[in-house]
Parts: C-alpha cells; structure tokens; sequence
C-alpha cells in the first residue's frame, strides 16, 4: 500500500492559510442591522402594526391564536385573553348527560388538540392525567408511545378526580393540597394559642355555582386530612329546580356525587326512602341507597324534604356527600383510583347496571306486606332506649 507523503514545509503552508483566512474575514464589513436584515431570525410578521395584527387574529380560531399567543411577548399581550377561553380548560363536566362517560372524549377535545401542539422534546402528555409533564416524568418505553396511549410514573393509578365544576385532581394535584392542609393545620394551632374558640376549623377551600338551565347548582369544597393522615373531601351542595322536578330529564344536571353515581338521581333515589315505612338504620335499601358500594361514598341529607319557595316556586335541596382521596404518599392507592372520573371504568350495560352507571334511580322497593306497629316500625326505631325516650324525640310527652 502507498503512503502519502506531504512536503516538509506543509506545516508552514497551514499556518500561512489560516492567517490569510482570518485577514479575508476582518476586510468584510459586517454591522448587527446587517444580521437583523438577513439572519434567519427576522419575522416579517412582528414588524407589522399592531391594527393589522389585531385584523389577522380577529379571523383566526381558538387554537392558532392560542399558539401565536405564545409565540413571544407581543403576541402574548395582543392574544393571551384567549388562553383563558373554556374550550382550552377541563370541560366543566365530564359526563355527557345521560351517557356513559367515555376516555374518548377527552381525546377529540380543543384543550387535548392545543397540548398535543405544545408538545416538544422537554414536555410531554400522559393520556390519564390528561396533561403535560417533563420528559423525566416518563419511562423511556412510554416516551415512544402515542399521546392518547402514554402513561406518567404514577402507573395505572394515575388519573383525575372531578371534585366540582371548576376543580379537577391529577394525583400530584392531591398531594399539594394534602401539603395545603397540613400548613394550615399548622397556622390554626397557633391561631387557637392566640385566639382560642374564636378560630373556626371548617375550612372552605372552593365554592362555585353552576346554571343548568332551569336548574342551579351550588358546590362549596371543604378538605380534611383525618386521623390516619387521609385526605378527605366533604362537598356541600344547594340544589335548586323547579318544584317536583328533581331528577327529571329536562332539569338534570351531568354531576358526579363521586365518580359512580349522578347528583341529581342520587337525591331523587334518597327522597324515595322518604316512603319507607321501617326505621331507616334497619332497612338495607336505605342504607344501600346512601353509600355508593363501589367508592364508599356517603351522602347526608340533614332534610330529606326540600325547602319550598312560594315566591320563586322553586325547591332548593340541601345535601353533601363525603369521601375519602386515600393516603398522602407518593404512590397511589386503590381509595384514589376508585374516584377517578378519568380513565373512565369499562363499559357498563343494561344487564350489568350497577353502581358504576350513574344515570340510574335507585328505587327503594315497595313492601311486599303489610307492616305492624310493633315488628317493622316500634322494634327498629326504639333500639335498645327506653320507651319514654322515644316519646320524647318525638315531643309526645
């Protein structure tokens, strides 16, 4: 094989170039209004007034202006009012009334199309938590997935809780309120060693109101972390239609009182023990009817009967429900994958209805006799306290 052989003063010629080369580049003149004229950089479209801009953008839809709003900060200022827009938000309810809930429907929607636009290779989309988290949030397996099939560290337990309206909580959501709750706890000891009775320990954390056509509904949020550090949500409703209409189609509304049972026929079905003529404590229709058997969730109506507006002619129902969110560790359990709204449990039919359909009546069964005074009445509402204690209860003596 042949060599090549350079001249002994090749290394001279190098270094002669390389000087001529760097004497080229200092004789051509170069000024920074240059660069701006013919770099890469210059968007032709910033140097336009600010009225023609405003004239482009009035003829663009929610997700072109919404992503040239994020192009720089004046598009921001000219544009930003869009990214407030719902269509870009977490629909107000997931659940189309009177259907199943479906995770489809979260995938054809111009918030889930506008995350898809901001993906890039720092930030991606989880399918379950239906949002956007670092790379480093994913496996590299998962990483080479689809959007609408990705799944975060969290695992399969990962998903969103539907709280109200406006307050929906992925799993990392839970745990900053569960941080949330513990810092206040913190501040109210000191408040009491300060003020003492004075400090009210209920705590509203969200309220809101909801108009469903003729029917209105109010929802106030009030956290607690319990004894075995659960983070624990009682939600207070005031849910107001026209007289007699409650759980009727045209009045509903597509609210969860957790994620298996709807508002409106929950209450509706809760009204309906109102005719049950044995002591509620003692009757398994009752009792089934207040507790959702696949979350644990409880409802109380402190009054079953509405109160009654003569002026408005409207009945306002005042109810809450209770459930549990499970632990504050970093590792989801099976108590918060039971309330997760999203992913959606599997499809559920007329044959297999249970409490996973929520748009169900729970009806309390109609006696199959006739009840007597002493058995299915007296026995169950007296227990085991005497007979002048119940008299009392009931202002008979």
């Amino acid at each position: 094989m042949t060599s090549i052989q350079f001249p002994p003063d090749m290394p001279g010629r190098l270094h002669r170039a390389t000087e001529k080369v760097k004497v080229m580049m200092k004789s051509i003149p170069w000024s920074p209004k240059q660069e701006k004229e013919q770099g890469p950089s210059r968007c032709y479209l910033m140097e336009l007034p600010t009225e023609l801009l405003l004239e482009i953008v009035s003829h663009l839809t929610v997700l072109p202006e919404a992503a040239l709003a994020l192009t720089n900060k004046r598009m921001f200022a000219i544009s930003g009012e869009i990214l407030f827009s719902k269509s870009l938000r977490f629909g107000r309810d997931f659940a189309p009334l009177f259907h199943h809930y479906r995770n489809g429907h979260n995938f054809v929607t111009p918030r889930w199309s506008f995350l898809n636009l901001l993906e890039n290779s720092r930030m991606k989309l989880c399918s379950k938590c239906l949002k956007l988290h670092p790379r480093e949030a994913f496996s590299a397996r998962e990483l080479r997935r689809k959007p609408e099939n990705r799944t975060c560290n969290v695992g399969d337990l990962a998903g969103i809780v539907d709280l109200c309206p406006c307050k929906k909580l992925t799993f990392r959501d839970k745990l900053d309120l569960a941080d949330h709750m513990r810092i206040r706890k913190v501040t109210l000891q000191a408040l009491k060693l300060e003020f003492g009775r004075a400090v009210d320990d209920r705590y509203c954390w969200h309220t809101c109101t909801e108009q469903y056509g003729p029917t209105e509904l109010k929802t106030s949020l009030f956290p607690e972390l319990d004894q075995d550090d659960q983070l624990v949500i009682r939600t207070e409703y005031q849910l107001t239609t026209e007289n007699g209409q409650v759980g009727k189609e045209e009045f509903m509304t597509p609210r969860f009182g957790c994620a298996h049972r709807s508002v409106d026929l929950w209450v509706s079905s809760v009204h309906q023990t109102t005719i049950c003529r044995l002591f509620d404590t003692f009757c398994s229709s009752c009792q089934r009817i207040s507790v959702c058997s696949a979350c644990d969730t409880s409802l109380k109506c402190p009054r079953k009967a509405p109160f009654h507006s003569e002026k408005s002619g409207k009945a306002t129902y005042s109810f809450s429900t209770q459930r549990s969110l499970g632990g504050t560790s970093s590792v989801p359990d099976q108590t918060w994958a039971a309330q997760r709204i999203h992913p959606a449990e599997p499809s559920i039919g007329v044959d297999n209805c249970n409490e996973l359909c929520p748009w169900t009546v729970r009806a309390h069964p109609a006696l199959s006799f006739a009840p007597s005074i002493e058995q299915e009445i007296l026995d169950p509402g007296i227990g085991n306290q005497p007979i002048s204690q119940l008299y009392t209860s009931i202002d008979m003596i």
